[in-house]
């Protein structure tokens, strides 16, 4: 069961630290009885925002960076395709929260062996987009 602790808490440092590391959960801090913050131990955040380990054990190409509203296009026809791929924010989440999602970007990286098809259902999709500055291949350098 999630534990809900109230704002005013967050007084006592250690006794939320200790909590953090015995629950080995996100503990949720409400202010004035609605959501306001989570906190959690260093090793909770880590486990919950690893990779899959079979997509990180396959040689991982970048394919391209797009704003979000073309992401999401690009995502769906990779899914249509069974192109595996990872999608990660050029800002992180904290601040494309802080400056908006006007200046994000959404890289997408795909395994090596499905470049050549992903590549070219990127290309169909975005003809007049330019490729990527300095790798032509998108391998040279994988995650």
């Amino acid at each position: 069961m999630p534990q809900i602790r109230p704002i005013t808490d967050l007084r006592n440092t250690t006794e939320i630290a200790e909590l953090c590391h015995a629950k080995d959960e996100p503990i949720f801090i409400t202010k004035n009885g609605y959501g306001d913050l989570v906190i959690m131990s260093m090793e909770t955040y880590e486990a919950l925002t690893a990779r899959p380990e079979p997509l990180q054990s396959e040689g991982m190409c970048f394919l391209t960076e797009k704003s979000p509203i073309w992401a999401g296009m690009l995502a769906d026809v990779l899914q249509q395709h069974g192109v595996p791929f990872i999608r990660e924010s050029s800002l992180g989440a904290g601040l494309a929260i802080k400056t908006g999602s006007f200046s994000e970007t959404i890289r997408f990286f795909v395994p090596a062996v499905r470049f050549a098809e992903a590549k070219e259902l990127v290309d169909e999709l975005f003809t007049e987009a330019a490729a990527p500055a300095g790798n032509s291949d998108g391998c040279d350098s994988p995650m």
